[in-house]
């Protein structure tokens, strides 16, 4: 082969890597999206907390209450991540923990959803989770947030360490972060967040767990028209009315 030959093989090879490179290099400037993803990060993006609008920066966001007002809602990023694509996008979602304060002595726990999006992040609504509360863990569980948390029992002052295991559940649907916590488990954090306990006590065939025990009757039935069912016993004085203790009449 003449070297004419393999000089003009060599120059064909550089000139289509030259057009290939302009190419790519037009593409990525076009189709960014394609090519370059934002981080995702929950300390900056928007949520809705209590039908607001909130920006955190840098999981900070201060606001006043009212315009020329010198108190303040105060809204930070806690914690408690866990991660998951929960609307099937192929981006990572974060459910995270944060807090508000509004002047008083109350900090309040929400759990909400940071999207993972080509700009950097689109967020949920925010859903309560009580008043100066103790976060531990969130977890997912087939397609589930799961936040377990301690709280009070109604009667004892917000001084008094949270001491009663909360666990509830929460699902996306679209945009919009939903409590699905069973109605058994909602019943038995009722149950001891109002000064009950629980144990198992055989009442009638038609009673499912957590009867109301303020009515006659509900575990009134013979044995043999009788199965073991989770009860509630608030103690002398009181008794479960489905929700909560409640003084009885």
């Amino acid at each position: 082969m003449s070297k004419k030959i393999i000089l003009i093989i060599i120059a064909i090879i550089i000139l289509g890597g030259a057009d290939y490179f302009i190419y790519q290099s037009k593409t990525e400037i076009e189709n960014p999206e394609e090519t370059e993803r934002v981080a995702l990060t929950p300390k900056n993006c928007a949520y809705i907390i209590e039908g607001k609008n909130i920006t955190l920066e840098d999981g900070y966001s201060e606001e006043e209450i009212a315009p020329g007002s010198a108190s303040k809602v105060i809204t930070r990023y806690f914690g408690n991540e866990a991660s998951k694509d929960f609307n099937g996008d192929g981006l990572s979602d974060i459910a995270f923990v944060l807090t508000q304060e509004s002047g008083g002595s109350g900090t309040f726990y929400y759990i909400a959803v940071a999207l993972g999006d080509f700009n950097g992040c689109k967020g949920t609504n925010a859903v309560f989770l009580g008043d100066r509360v103790a976060p531990q863990t969130t977890e997912i569980q087939d397609g589930k947030i799961i936040v377990n948390y301690a709280d009070r029992k109604t009667d004892e002052a917000m001084t008094v360490l949270p001491s009663i295991g909360v666990t509830r559940q929460f699902v996306l649907e679209g945009m919009t972060l939903k409590d699905v916590t069973p109605e058994e488990a909602r019943k038995e954090q009722s149950c001891l967040i109002s000064g009950g306990t629980v144990k198992a006590s055989f009442c009638c065939l038609s009673v499912s767990d957590f009867p109301n025990l303020c009515l006659i009757g509900a575990c009134g039935c013979s044995l043999e028209n009788s199965h073991q069912v989770k009860t509630c016993d608030c103690g002398e004085g009181k008794c479960f009315d489905g929700n909560k203790c409640i003084a009885a009449q």
